[in-house]
């Protein structure tokens, strides 16, 4: 017995000695109208407890007895259940080394095996899931995930496999409904922005798309990173412009593309597009506002082209001039003999052949490009100066001549503009091959 049921029974016998001080008749005890029995208040009372207590101890060896055998069926369906996890243990990685070997259609029988053990391990059903959606068989993968996944809501693996799933069936809206719950559970990571933007992207909603991308920039760390996610969502607000530009709505596109510019101010679409738009909506100064904004920010000569393509239209040839020469002007090296190759057409094409040599002239050097040559053989032909034109002629065919075919050291490499007994580089002999410049196909 516990100290706790002494205690009691002490505690009782000594309250029945005070009653029975207290009350020192006897009591009479009928069980039949014949039958009575006299006891002393004492005895009753002692034979109480007595009774009491021997009623309390068979309950408690009851009990205990039954405490006993439950704990034993525990132990026994604990002890199986450690001899079942050893086996699944051992199995799952006999599975995992042979995925990791390659041998996938063995694997999956294993696992098959795990299962068979422990129909909720949520491991085994992932991973198998996984397996099979790779082997093709989507339908499979997809019960084994929504079962990992009521066995244990709340585990994130279970759940991008289960969007996986959905990913690979195409049903978008179940898709986005379980990265929604990903997203509830892990608010920190941008894991699930980037699979939450991948099917908007896939239903081409560039808004939604917009504004996970604008969640995923305040998450990322590293200024670099940073620049490129920002490019990223410049790219889709465009997209979203563009949408609306090709249904008509101008007045809706133009604050899109406006947007994409403050995200990426070289998005040069953005600039062509912002224009195209304002035109569009009747409103050419702003239109040639946004292509000169976007050749200020791109250095693109498309931008210039746009603008070129509008004072034609509008007689204002001459203002386009202007622009050239200042862009000319303030350009480097790299752009300044396109920029010179446009003007001189532009001037060509308005029958001005005169600017046209000058500006070719000034700022490009024909004798080694091709464009220039054949534009003076077009300015000079317009001035009735035939020699002139007859030279620049000969000299674009003969850069088309050594575009076609070059002269290349089959020993070093190194290129030359006509054949030689012996490379200059590396002096070896005979190992000068013409060969094709341009590819005939």
């Amino acid at each position: 017995m516990t100290l706790k049921s002494i205690i009691s029974f002490l505690f009782l016998t000594l309250l029945s000695v005070y009653f029975a001080f207290l009350n020192p008749h006897e009591v009479d005890i009928h069980f039949t109208q014949a039958y009575s029995l006299h006891l002393p208040m004492v005895v009753l009372f002692l034979g109480s407890v007595f009774l009491g207590v021997l009623i309390a101890g068979l309950l408690h060896g009851t009990i205990s007895i039954k405490r006993f055998f439950s704990n034993l069926k525990v132990t026994g369906r604990n002890k199986r259940q450690d001899k079942t996890n050893r086996r699944v243990g051992i199995l799952f990685e006999e599975a995992e080394n042979l995925v990791a070997s390659g041998c996938v259609p063995k694997a999956i029988p294993v696992y098959e095996k795990i299962l068979d053990l422990s129909p909720n391990h949520v491991i085994g059903l992932t991973r198998l899931g996984n397996k099979l959606r790779e082997e093709g068989n989507s339908d499979r993968a997809l019960e084994l995930h929504l079962k990992a996944v009521q066995v244990a809501p709340e585990n994130l693996n279970a759940l991008y496999s289960l969007a996986d799933d959905y990913s690979a069936k195409a049903m978008h809206q179940e898709e986005m409904a379980t990265l929604g719950k990903i997203q509830q559970l892990d608010r920190k990571s941008p894991r699930v922005l980037y699979r939450l933007r991948e099917v908007h992207l896939k239903t081409e909603d560039w808004a939604l798309a917009g504004d996970i991308q604008k969640k995923l920039i305040s998450r990322i760390e590293g200024k670099e990173k940073k620049a490129t996610e920002k490019r990223t969502l410049s790219r889709y607000i465009y997209n979203n412009g563009v949408r609306y530009f090709n249904n008509g709505n101008f007045e809706v596109a133009i604050p899109e593309f406006k947007k994409a510019i403050r995200e990426n101010v070289q998005n040069l679409s953005a600039h062509i597009m912002l224009g195209d738009a304002s035109l569009e909506g009747g409103n050419g100064k702003a239109a040639l506002k946004a292509w000169k904004a976007g050749y200020e920010n791109t250095s693109s000569p498309a931008c210039l082209m746009r603008m070129e393509k509008f004072y034609r239209e509008s007689g204002r040839v001459g203002e386009m001039v202007k622009v050239y020469k200042q862009a000319i002007k303030n350009s480097q090296n790299s752009t300044r003999e396109t920029l010179s190759l446009l003007l001189g057409s532009l001037y060509l094409e308005e029958g001005n052949p005169q600017e046209t040599i000058q500006v070719i002239e000034e700022n490009t050097d024909p004798q080694k490009a091709i464009i220039p040559s054949l534009i003076l053989a077009d300015a000079y032909k317009q001035q009735m100066d035939e020699k002139q034109s007859q030279g620049a002629l000969e000299n674009a065919s003969h850069q088309i001549r050594s575009a076609i075919l070059k002269f290349q050291c089959g020993e070093c490499g190194g290129t030359l503009t006509e054949w030689v007994d012996s490379c200059p580089a590396c002096n070896a002999f005979g190992k000068i091959e013409c060969r094709p410049g341009v590819d005939s196909q």
